[in-house]
């Protein structure tokens, strides 16, 4: 073990203090037992403290053993529900191929209002019509049959209700661009996982609304 030679010293300390027998006659005793008293508290202090250390370490060990085994349950799932539902997706006579984003300019970018299309994975443009797309308008993907939406760097905001509803949403990237999402965003997605850097507002989002992630 790391601190069996301290665990040692420690212990011959301990041993020739108590046994006194370095002592002179002409010693103190009162002095001695207070010497012998402050030796054993500090000995004790630093085994209490060694002991403490071993601990939170071994306790990190185990929660990043779990969260990296949670970590590859997750993607696992994920890429067996996109698969199964990727499976399951036939073009039906009337289906949208091209992706439509109805979008409103302001502060000179577009917030995207509303989708039309069939399709389950989705990824948002950077730009409509030149302008850059900075936000997820309020209620724009409401109760849409998604799968996995890839948003786009340069994304500022995600406005509420945004992805209201999507049941089936499993895979939503957010990138490090995004400073704020709204309230309720992800509500009745009871299978979704961000995707998001770590460090990043969505991981701390995610983390404070319980929401899976996944970190990169």
């Amino acid at each position: 073990m790391k601190h069996t030679k301290l665990f040692m010293l420690i212990s011959l300390l301990l041993a020739l203090l108590l046994s006194g027998c370095t002592v002179p006659p002409a010693t103190d005793t009162t002095l001695l037992e207070e010497e012998k008293a402050a030796a054993v508290a500090l000995a004790e202090s630093y085994l209490l403290h060694i002991t403490e250390l071993e601990g939170t370490l071994q306790a990190e060990r185990e929660e990043r053993y779990i969260r990296e085994s949670q970590y590859e349950k997750r993607i696992r799932e994920l890429e067996e529900a996109l698969q199964q539902i990727s499976a399951g997706t036939k073009p039906e006579e009337g289906d949208v191929s091209e992706l439509v984003f109805h979008y409103q300019v302001r502060d000179g970018g577009a917030v995207i209002t509303g989708y039309e299309g069939n399709h389950p994975f989705v990824t948002v443009p950077a730009t409509l019509d030149g302008y850059p797309v900075l936000a997820i308008g309020e209620r724009a993907f409401e109760n849409k049959s998604l799968a996995a939406v890839v948003l786009p760097e340069g994304l500022l905001t995600i406005e509420w209700f945004a992805f209201y509803g999507c049941a089936a949403l499993v895979d939503v990237s957010i990138p490090a661009s995004v400073r704020e999402i709204g309230h309720a965003v992800f509500d009745g997605c009871p299978g979704v996982s961000l995707v998001c850097r770590r460090g990043s507002y969505a991981e701390d989002y995610a983390k404070s609304y319980g929401i899976t992630y996944i970190s990169q």
